[in-house]
């Protein structure tokens, strides 16, 4: 018999589906290029929703005030700049602002949509099969996520040989190699999409073993494709923790050892020489090692709230062009100056420390560091485990050469996350058995 499809596993399918096609349909409608804040901003209406409603329980525990705290310390710190200073006007400090807190509102958001029902689950729990209704639900949902994903991977594997074979869709070379960006706007969509579908299938790696072998190889395909080194990293990291949390205990064969080492060698060379090139070879004609180097005496001098939002290493820092770069002799670097600020939010950490100064940066720090603690509750779970491990390592990869929490792929990890959050009672603290 067969049983019926939840509404959560059937959302939880779309968005993901959505999300790894967003940057396409935006590509065709504009306003799709506002779906992932859209998706964060839900998190604003929820939460007061669900707590009116008695469908969530906050657990505040000392970890999540803290939490909330740094969060809002790094929040208030940009704003206190902005006041302060007015280097830029109001709208393009509350876009950047928002945009970037957008990843913790999306896993927020995300959270709440999949989190069990406070009042539902206390009930099931009276009955005494609370215990095998959430496993069957969370069973279900694995199950069609598993279809979703093979489904989208062997269509991205396909275009990706395709392209490669004849040229299907524009992209540039790389090292005499073609590079693969299929039908989005920039390579890195694509490889963080990649990483996207290889958190899923780490969630299923266990109910699936060696099947899952299929979709990840396709993937890695994809991702050795795009030749970017954020890419390989996310490859290698990947690798590593499959290695640690699944295969910890056992002994590996020689073949998975020369594996594992060609692929760390191989991530760990192309981000040396990346390093190297865009911080020595290149000196102050790269915008991201100018960006960088800047970004301490921006703090310094604006000491301790920074420069305030919009106005250093954002989207919105340019439009209109932020007096900052003028300031500290940064206009006429190529991909910095008026004409051309192509790499304006090519960095991230530098962008937190310019803008919300040494305050609001090490309060960021400390939000990295609390949010990796909560996902080490996860232990326990392999699959869940490595699945937010894959998220997180690739958000950190990505901080070194973009925006990474600010840009777009940011939501769709997000989301994921939030996923693994709510399917995982000691994520937040919660018990096996409801009082």
């Amino acid at each position: 018999m067969k049983t019926k499809t939840s509404g959560k596993t059937v959302l939880a399918c779309f968005l993901l589906t959505f999300f790894v096609l967003q940057n396409l349909l935006q590509q065709w409608m504009g306003p799709f290029q506002y779906a992932d804040e859209m998706f964060a901003l839900l998190a604003v209406f929820l939460l007061p929703w669900k707590l009116l409603k008695k469908k969530l329980r906050l657990s505040w525990s000392r970890e999540t005030v803290l939490f909330v705290v740094f969060l809002a310390v790094f929040w208030v710190s940009g704003w206190c700049g902005f006041f302060r200073y007015r280097y830029q006007p109001f709208l393009n400090a509350a876009k950047d602002s928002y945009v970037n807190l957008k990843f913790f509102l999306a896993a927020g958001a995300s959270y709440l949509i999949f989190a069990e029902d406070q009042e539902e689950a206390a009930a099931r729990w009276q009955e005494g099969n609370g215990r095998k209704q959430r496993g069957d639900a969370v069973c279900q949902m694995k199950q069609k996520l598993w279809l979703t994903l093979n489904g989208i991977t062997a269509a991205l594997f396909v275009l990706c040989v395709a392209d490669l074979c004849f040229g299907i869709f524009d992209g540039d070379m790389r090292g005499g190699m073609r590079a693969v960006k299929l039908f989005y706007t920039a390579y890195t969509v694509l490889a963080g999409n990649c990483v996207l579908l290889c958190a899923v299938c780490l969630w299923l790696l266990e109910e699936k073993k060696k099947r899952a072998a299929v979709p990840l190889a396709m993937l890695a395909f994809v991702m050795l494709s795009t030749r970017r080194v954020k890419a390989v990293g996310a490859l290698a990291c990947i690798l590593i923790i499959y290695l640690l949390v699944f295969r910890k205990k056992q002994k590996l064969s020689r073949r998975i050892k020369l594996l594992a080492g060609g692929v760390v060698a191989l991530a760990a060379a192309a981000g040396i020489y990346q390093v190297v090139s865009y911080y020595f070879l290149m000196g102050a004609e790269s915008a991201r090692a100018v960006l960088t180097i800047a970004a301490p005496f921006l703090a310094y001098d604006h000491f301790p709230f920074g420069t305030g939002w919009g106005t250093y290493g954002s989207a919105f820092s340019v439009e209109p062009y932020s007096p900052v770069y003028g300031m500290y002799r940064m206009a006429g670097v190529w991909g910095l100056s008026p004409g051309y600020p192509e790499f304006v939010s090519d960095t991230f950490w530098p962008m937190i420390l310019g803008q919300c100064g040494f305050f609001g940066f090490l309060a960021f720090l400390a939000v990295f560091v609390l949010l990796v603690r909560r996902i080490f509750l996860l232990k326990q779970e392999k699959g869940t485990f490595a699945s937010a491990l894959a998220v997180l390592a690739y958000l950190f990869i990505s901080s070194t050469s973009e925006s990474a929490f600010a840009n777009p792929i940011a939501v769709p990890l997000a989301f994921w996350l939030g996923v693994l959050l709510a399917s995982c009672p000691q994520a937040d603290g919660r018990q096996e058995r409801l009082p």
